[in-house]
Protein backbone atom coordinates (compact mmCIF):
# COMPACT_ATOMS: atom_id res chain seq x y z
CA UNK A 1 0.00 0.00 0.00
CA UNK A 2 1.59 3.13 -1.16
CA UNK A 3 1.98 6.34 1.24
CA UNK A 4 -0.85 9.54 0.75
CA UNK A 5 0.26 11.54 -1.40
CA UNK A 6 1.12 14.19 1.19
CA UNK A 7 3.58 12.36 2.21
CA UNK A 8 6.10 13.46 -0.66
CA UNK A 9 5.28 16.86 -0.51
CA UNK A 10 8.29 19.23 -0.07
CA UNK A 11 6.84 20.52 2.83
CA UNK A 12 5.77 17.38 4.62
CA UNK A 13 7.07 16.42 8.34
CA UNK A 14 6.17 13.82 10.23
CA UNK A 15 4.34 14.48 13.23
CA UNK A 16 3.36 11.68 15.35
CA UNK A 17 -0.81 11.84 15.91
CA UNK A 18 -1.21 13.51 12.66
CA UNK A 19 -3.10 10.42 10.90
CA UNK A 20 -6.26 11.56 13.05
CA UNK A 21 -8.62 8.82 11.88
CA UNK A 22 -9.49 5.84 9.65
CA UNK A 23 -12.09 3.36 7.76
CA UNK A 24 -12.50 0.81 6.05
CA UNK A 25 -15.45 1.40 3.21
CA UNK A 26 -16.86 -1.72 1.68
CA UNK A 27 -14.18 -4.03 0.25
CA UNK A 28 -12.78 -1.30 -2.01
CA UNK A 29 -11.81 1.75 -0.23
CA UNK A 30 -9.87 3.29 2.73
CA UNK A 31 -10.78 6.63 4.23
CA UNK A 32 -7.84 8.03 5.86
CA UNK A 33 -7.46 11.45 7.71
CA UNK A 34 -4.80 13.74 8.87
CA UNK A 35 -4.78 16.54 11.01
CA UNK A 36 -2.67 18.59 8.30
CA UNK A 37 -3.91 17.75 5.04
CA UNK A 38 -7.41 16.95 4.84
CA UNK A 39 -8.80 13.38 4.08
CA UNK A 40 -7.53 11.05 1.07
CA UNK A 41 -9.57 7.84 0.16
CA UNK A 42 -7.41 4.35 -1.06
CA UNK A 43 -8.47 2.38 -3.68
CA UNK A 44 -7.51 -1.44 -2.78
CA UNK A 45 -8.05 -2.25 -6.39
CA UNK A 46 -6.57 -0.02 -8.16
CA UNK A 47 -3.66 0.75 -5.88
CA UNK A 48 -4.49 4.89 -6.58
CA UNK A 49 -5.38 7.64 -3.39
CA UNK A 50 -7.60 10.55 -4.15
CA UNK A 51 -8.24 14.13 -2.03
CA UNK A 52 -11.57 13.42 -0.05
CA UNK A 53 -11.76 16.78 1.25
CA UNK A 54 -10.20 19.36 3.64
CA UNK A 55 -11.96 18.04 6.82
CA UNK A 56 -11.38 15.52 8.45
CA UNK A 57 -13.45 12.53 9.91
CA UNK A 58 -15.78 13.03 12.77
CA UNK A 59 -14.69 10.22 14.76
CA UNK A 60 -11.06 9.36 16.50
CA UNK A 61 -8.88 6.88 15.78
CA UNK A 62 -11.26 4.05 13.95
CA UNK A 63 -14.49 3.54 12.88
CA UNK A 64 -16.26 0.05 12.85
CA UNK A 65 -18.76 -0.96 9.99
CA UNK A 66 -22.64 -2.12 11.41
CA UNK A 67 -23.87 -3.92 8.34
CA UNK A 68 -27.23 -5.11 10.26
CA UNK A 69 -27.44 -0.51 9.92
CA UNK A 70 -25.24 0.36 6.86
CA UNK A 71 -23.36 2.64 9.23
CA UNK A 72 -20.19 3.21 10.93
CA UNK A 73 -19.73 3.76 14.81
CA UNK A 74 -16.69 5.14 16.52
CA UNK A 75 -15.89 7.91 19.34
CA UNK A 76 -16.59 11.16 18.60
CA UNK A 77 -13.78 13.19 17.89
CA UNK A 78 -14.99 16.40 19.39
CA UNK A 79 -16.03 13.95 22.52
CA UNK A 80 -14.64 11.04 23.77
CA UNK A 81 -17.01 9.71 26.01
CA UNK A 82 -19.23 9.92 22.89
CA UNK A 83 -20.16 7.38 21.17
CA UNK A 84 -21.57 8.23 17.41
CA UNK A 85 -22.79 6.61 14.10
CA UNK A 86 -21.90 7.98 10.55
CA UNK A 87 -22.75 6.88 6.69
CA UNK A 88 -19.49 6.58 4.72
CA UNK A 89 -20.73 5.08 1.80
CA UNK A 90 -20.53 8.29 0.16
CA UNK A 91 -17.30 10.13 1.43
CA UNK A 92 -14.84 7.42 -0.87
CA UNK A 93 -15.45 10.57 -3.58
CA UNK A 94 -14.50 13.92 -2.93
CA UNK A 95 -17.15 15.92 -0.59
CA UNK A 96 -17.32 19.79 0.33
CA UNK A 97 -18.05 18.08 3.98
CA UNK A 98 -17.69 15.55 6.51
CA UNK A 99 -20.62 13.03 6.52
CA UNK A 100 -23.20 14.48 8.47
CA UNK A 101 -23.89 12.19 12.27
CA UNK A 102 -26.41 9.36 11.78
CA UNK A 103 -27.39 9.83 15.11
CA UNK A 104 -26.98 12.19 17.79
CA UNK A 105 -24.72 10.14 19.63
CA UNK A 106 -24.84 8.03 23.00
CA UNK A 107 -22.74 10.26 26.10
CA UNK A 108 -22.21 7.02 28.16
CA UNK A 109 -18.48 6.35 27.20
CA UNK A 110 -16.46 8.88 29.98
CA UNK A 111 -14.08 6.61 32.00
CA UNK A 112 -14.39 6.66 36.32
CA UNK A 113 -13.59 9.55 38.28
CA UNK A 114 -10.57 9.81 40.56
CA UNK A 115 -11.15 6.59 43.65
CA UNK A 116 -10.90 7.03 46.99
CA UNK A 117 -7.62 8.57 48.37
CA UNK A 118 -4.46 6.74 49.24
CA UNK A 119 -2.72 7.15 52.41
CA UNK A 120 0.51 9.58 51.74
CA UNK A 121 3.60 10.95 54.36
CA UNK A 122 2.80 13.66 56.90
CA UNK A 123 5.49 16.05 54.99
CA UNK A 124 3.90 14.98 51.27
CA UNK A 125 1.71 17.93 49.61
CA UNK A 126 -1.33 15.98 47.55
CA UNK A 127 -2.21 17.62 44.27
CA UNK A 128 -5.20 15.29 43.67
CA UNK A 129 -5.67 12.79 41.30
CA UNK A 130 -5.94 12.73 37.34
CA UNK A 131 -7.47 10.23 34.86
CA UNK A 132 -5.75 10.27 31.11
CA UNK A 133 -7.28 7.82 28.32
CA UNK A 134 -4.94 7.06 25.82
CA UNK A 135 -6.15 4.46 23.95
CA UNK A 136 -9.91 3.98 22.76
CA UNK A 137 -11.47 1.13 20.70
CA UNK A 138 -14.75 0.52 19.31
CA UNK A 139 -15.27 -3.78 18.53
CA UNK A 140 -17.88 -4.88 16.49
CA UNK A 141 -19.48 -8.21 17.79
CA UNK A 142 -21.98 -8.93 15.27
CA UNK A 143 -25.42 -8.98 15.20
CA UNK A 144 -25.93 -5.20 16.19
CA UNK A 145 -23.48 -5.38 19.32
CA UNK A 146 -20.38 -3.45 20.03
CA UNK A 147 -17.90 -3.50 22.88
CA UNK A 148 -16.56 0.12 23.51
CA UNK A 149 -12.96 -0.43 25.04
CA UNK A 150 -11.22 2.60 26.97
CA UNK A 151 -7.67 2.19 28.03
CA UNK A 152 -6.37 4.98 30.80
CA UNK A 153 -4.21 5.71 33.67
CA UNK A 154 -5.10 7.56 36.73
CA UNK A 155 -1.96 8.95 38.16
CA UNK A 156 -1.87 10.93 41.88
CA UNK A 157 0.16 14.09 41.53
CA UNK A 158 2.50 15.29 44.71
CA UNK A 159 5.54 16.91 45.88
CA UNK A 160 7.39 16.45 48.89
CA UNK A 161 8.45 19.12 51.21
CA UNK A 162 11.82 17.19 52.74
CA UNK A 163 13.18 16.41 49.31
CA UNK A 164 13.24 12.27 50.33
CA UNK A 165 10.56 10.76 47.90
CA UNK A 166 9.04 10.99 45.01
CA UNK A 167 5.48 10.50 44.11
CA UNK A 168 5.36 11.55 40.06
CA UNK A 169 5.60 7.38 39.40
CA UNK A 170 2.52 6.98 41.10
CA UNK A 171 0.32 5.68 38.70
CA UNK A 172 -2.74 2.57 37.62
CA UNK A 173 -3.55 1.61 34.72
CA UNK A 174 -6.74 0.60 34.30
CA UNK A 175 -9.15 -0.52 31.13
CA UNK A 176 -13.07 -0.33 31.36
CA UNK A 177 -15.31 -2.37 28.61
CA UNK A 178 -18.77 -1.67 27.99
CA UNK A 179 -21.40 -3.35 26.00
CA UNK A 180 -23.35 -1.87 23.61
CA UNK A 181 -26.52 -2.60 21.32
CA UNK A 182 -27.52 -0.41 18.26
CA UNK A 183 -31.55 -1.08 17.49
CA UNK A 184 -34.33 0.20 15.55
CA UNK A 185 -37.47 1.75 17.02
CA UNK A 186 -41.23 1.61 15.65
CA UNK A 187 -40.65 4.48 14.05
CA UNK A 188 -37.16 3.37 12.49
CA UNK A 189 -35.58 5.55 14.69
CA UNK A 190 -31.62 4.48 15.61
CA UNK A 191 -31.27 4.08 19.32
CA UNK A 192 -27.88 2.67 20.87
CA UNK A 193 -28.59 1.00 23.74
CA UNK A 194 -25.68 0.25 26.63
CA UNK A 195 -25.34 -2.56 28.81
CA UNK A 196 -23.15 -3.36 31.53
CA UNK A 197 -19.59 -1.60 32.35
CA UNK A 198 -16.58 -3.66 33.64
CA UNK A 199 -13.49 -2.12 34.81
CA UNK A 200 -10.02 -4.34 35.23
CA UNK A 201 -7.02 -2.62 37.15
CA UNK A 202 -3.52 -4.04 35.81
CA UNK A 203 -1.48 -1.94 38.44
CA UNK A 204 1.76 0.32 37.49
CA UNK A 205 3.73 -2.07 35.74
CA UNK A 206 1.76 -3.57 33.07
CA UNK A 207 0.21 -0.86 30.31
CA UNK A 208 -2.02 -2.91 27.86
CA UNK A 209 -2.00 -0.63 24.62
CA UNK A 210 -4.70 -3.14 22.61
CA UNK A 211 -7.73 -5.06 22.83
CA UNK A 212 -8.38 -8.28 20.80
Amino acid sequence: MPPPPYVHAADYKHVVGDTCAYAAVGNSHILLSSMRHGTYSFDTARATWSKAGDWTLPFSDHAEFVPEHGLWFGLSAADDGVLGAWDLSSSTVQQPEPPPPAHPGCRDFAVPGPSRRRARPSHAIDLGEFTEVYSSHVIHLGDSKLCVAKLYTVSRRGTCTEYCCDFESDERNFAVLTGVEVVRGHDDELRIITHKSQRYRFGERYIPTSVL
